[in-house]
């Protein structure tokens, strides 16, 4: 899942020439606190609600301030978790989408990340997850796949996170399943340490839950 999927074409961007007061009333429209700035085709930066109120006088055009204008943007080549990225290392809640020559394509909202990530990692559908541990040294993707098959279960979604410390990887496997007893004996008699186990009902219920909270947060 690529930028340009994710594209919204329901808020415009702002023109440099915009003055304080203009943009102010965009934002108010469509009611963000932060939007695109462009130069004719050409990205120019991006500006907050804290930005524009900052101006004096607010009659001035947009222009006056651009060496203050924030920078973050995406290639239209790039995935969903490079959006993701750039969302929290800009602390942004859109994400601007740039070509190659730098001619603004649109934006993409955190919500439609959001919403995209919730698909990629099959959300809704059935299944249990499991959080395993196992040293770094022994780690084998291609083994705990095996591990899963033998079981006559299915991996939906999968993700690692490596303890350089310890020296251990953490895993995290969502599965086709809510009978996981066997798989948990199955894993543990190969060495991986089971540290939590969660049952699709109950987890997901909670994992929708907060899911939901986080959607309405972001529309306030």
């Amino acid at each position: 899942m690529i930028a340009p999927h994710l594209i919204s074409e329901s808020i415009p961007p702002l023109h440099i020439e915009d003055s304080g007061d203009q943009a102010l009333l965009v934002m108010l429209e469509y009611n963000v606190s932060q939007l695109p700035v462009t130069d004719g085709e050409l990205y120019a930066g991006l500006v907050t609600r804290e930005d524009v109120l900052h101006m004096k006088p607010l009659s001035e055009p947009l222009k006056n301030f651009s060496s203050s204008f924030r920078q973050p943007f995406v290639k239209s080549t790039a995935h969903l978790f490079d959006m993701i990225k750039a969302a929290i290392e800009f602390n942004v809640r859109i994400i601007p989408v740039v070509n190659e020559e730098q001619k603004y394509l649109g934006l993409v909202s955190a919500e439609s990340c959001l919403r995209a990530f919730a698909v990629l990692n099959s959300l809704k559908e059935a299944g249990g997850i499991l959080e395993l541990e196992i040293a770094a040294k022994n780690y084998s993707l291609s083994e705990l796949a095996g591990i899963v098959e033998e079981q006559q279960s299915e991996i939906l979604c999968l993700y690692t996170n490596i303890n350089h410390a310890e020296q251990k990887v953490e895993v995290t496997i969502k599965l086709n399943t809510t009978e996981v007893a066997a798989l948990i004996a199955a894993f543990e008699r190969y060495e991986y340490e089971v540290k939590a186990v969660h049952n699709d009902t109950e987890y997901t219920a909670d994992l929708k839950e907060r899911y939901d909270s986080f959607m309405r947060y972001l529309k306030v």
